[in-house]
């Protein structure tokens, strides 16, 4: 992932930058004060924005089509945040739904399905049962969940905010142990966070990012 003098602007003036950066680790940490500069530059890597000046090349694209489809999000509360009164079972569906091709029905989601379709976020953790709602999670396994959404579409980069929604430690920790699982398996790991100090939870000495 490369940076060159990047700029977003909004009405009152730029929202980040100029930054200039750099990552060659499987996974990436960015710092800085929640809001709407730090949401741009993830969704800039996640191919979800433009930048109004300078580059940015994420996994070999610069293109924001082509960095798009080969990334995924999560943790964005305007854009994959989880409706509380549904089940598990039902976000997945819904996702299903989403991510097939418009000519394929979804299938019946069977609990050994939800199992298939939680297991790369969960791994060897606990996954909630279809049947519970989203609002009975507990933080760990909502930010999982939404982990498990954006891999439903294969992604070779998966863009996370928020991770410092989790308040406890033990729950970063908890989800950056999945994170790591998941950069160890070839998909690169963009997690964004106030805290320098939560680049400590991923031992691969991450490439750190400060707005």
């Amino acid at each position: 992932m490369n940076l060159e003098s990047a700029i977003v602007n909004g009405p009152r003036g730029p929202v980040f930058g100029p930054l200039t950066a750099t990552s060659a680790t499987p996974i990436t940490v960015v710092t800085g004060s929640r809001g709407s500069g730090r949401t741009a530059l993830l969704l800039v890597l996640a191919g979800r924005m433009r930048l109004d000046a300078g580059t940015a090349i994420v996994l070999g694209e610069t293109g924001t089509a082509a960095i798009r489809r080969r990334t995924g999000i999560a943790g964005f509360a305007d854009i994959d945040a989880l409706e509380p009164t549904a089940s598990v079972a039902a976000t997945l569906r819904e996702r299903l739904a989403w991510v097939l091709p418009w000519y394929r029905r979804a299938p019946k989601l069977t609990n050994t399905l939800a199992h298939e379709l939680l297991e790369p976020a969960f791994g060897e953790l606990p996954q909630p049962e279809p049947t519970v709602l989203v609002r009975d999670l507990v933080p760990a396994d909502e930010m999982l969940l939404r982990i498990a959404l954006a891999l439903t579409e294969a992604p070779e980069a998966l863009v996370i905010d928020d991770f410092d929604e989790l308040r406890s430690a033990a729950d970063r920790q908890l989800v950056a142990d999945r994170l790591n699982a998941l950069a160890d398996s070839g998909i690169a790991v963009i997690v964004a966070t106030t805290d320098p100090a939560d680049a400590l939870h991923f031992p691969a000495a991450p490439a750190l990012i400060r707005l």
